[in-house]
């Protein structure tokens, strides 16, 4: 019988291609991948894949049998959705997706705007830059992705709320010698220590046009930021000691800014940080709805409420 475990394996394996790998996302050993593995062949009635010493590959059944595991495995997430829902009662279960610059500017005040319509919502929230927002929305793994436009690309099958453009801002501590330059550049700034979330390649593209575009600004850029974590108390816990300077979006430094913690470095060319909400069409519940139709107060392309 082809069971769940096992469908997740063949899965794994013929994106990666490699069982060590494999087992190392889902987080079994390599025997019993080999054991998932052999129940799917048996079941599928055929070789699913052809082994060497190092890796392996799909056999041309493998590859007719993938797209059909692909859709079972989607069905069953939106099964387990469904079930969940009905478990919880009413739909009031939402789970977000999103990256670290997200939380206090959007998912904050949306969370508590929506408390006050449904105040037994249980909220699951995942902060991750690295994610594959559209893989975990479209599969039925998250309700709603939260982050950058570059990670959203155009895709059937869903909705997107494009928020208005926000400003990231650069601070440190008030004594930290950045601030002698007065107005910076990024140049000027980044002769610091950096700790920042994650650096994807749409964030890197534009530091590197901002440092003139040449090899000597990729390279520059390559190497930051020198302290990275999707967690900011922990970044911003570095900086309070006067090393570092932190970027995030101003809502980020609310606190510590008041306290007198840090100080804003003010920048001569403002950098703007594209966001959007993406959902799935089709899927709906009181809580996903609710949430939706805050988040698009925020957005340039609201939805009708």
């Amino acid at each position: 019988m082809l069971t769940e475990t096992s469908l997740e394996a063949f899965c794994q394996l013929a994106k990666t291609n490699s069982f060590q790998e494999a087992d190392r996302r889902m987080g079994v050993s390599n025997a019993s991948l080999t054991r998932y593995i052999a129940q799917a062949e048996e079941e599928a009635g055929v070789a699913l894949f052809l082994r060497s010493r190092n890796n392996c590959k799909m056999t041309r059944a493998g590859q007719q049998f993938f797209p059909l595991a692909q859709q079972l495995e989607q069905d069953l997430r939106r099964f387990s959705r469904q079930v969940d829902i009905l478990r919880e009662g009413g739909g009031r279960q939402l789970r977000v997706a999103c990256g670290p610059l997200v939380p206090r500017a959007l998912v904050a005040p949306v969370t508590q705007a929506v408390l006050q319509a449904l105040p037994d919502m249980r909220l699951h929230l995942e902060v991750n830059a690295r994610m594959a927002p559209l893989e975990k929305v479209l599969s039925g793994e998250m309700d709603i992705f939260i982050g950058d436009l570059t990670h959203t690309p155009e895709a059937e099958g869903v909705e997107i709320l494009v928020m208005e453009k926000r400003q990231v801002v650069f601070v440190a501590h008030p004594d930290h010698p950045v601030h002698a330059h007065g107005t910076c550049s990024l140049a000027d700034v980044l002769q610091f220590p950096l700790a920042s979330g994650h650096l994807h390649k749409h964030w890197r593209a534009t530091f590197t046009k901002l440092l003139g575009g040449d090899q000597a600004a990729a390279d520059r850029v390559s190497l930051l930021p020198q302290i990275e974590s999707d967690d900011y108390h922990f970044l911003t816990g570095l900086a309070r000691d006067g090393q570092f300077v932190v970027g995030a979006v101003e809502e980020t430094f609310e606190e510590p800014l008041a306290l007198g913690w840090f100080k804003r470095i003010p920048l001569k060319a403002p950098i703007t940080w594209n966001i959007c909400a993406v959902r799935k069409r089709g899927v709906s519940s009181p809580a996903l709805e609710a949430f939706w139709r805050e988040l698009s107060i925020y957005a340039v392309n609201p939805v009708a409420a």
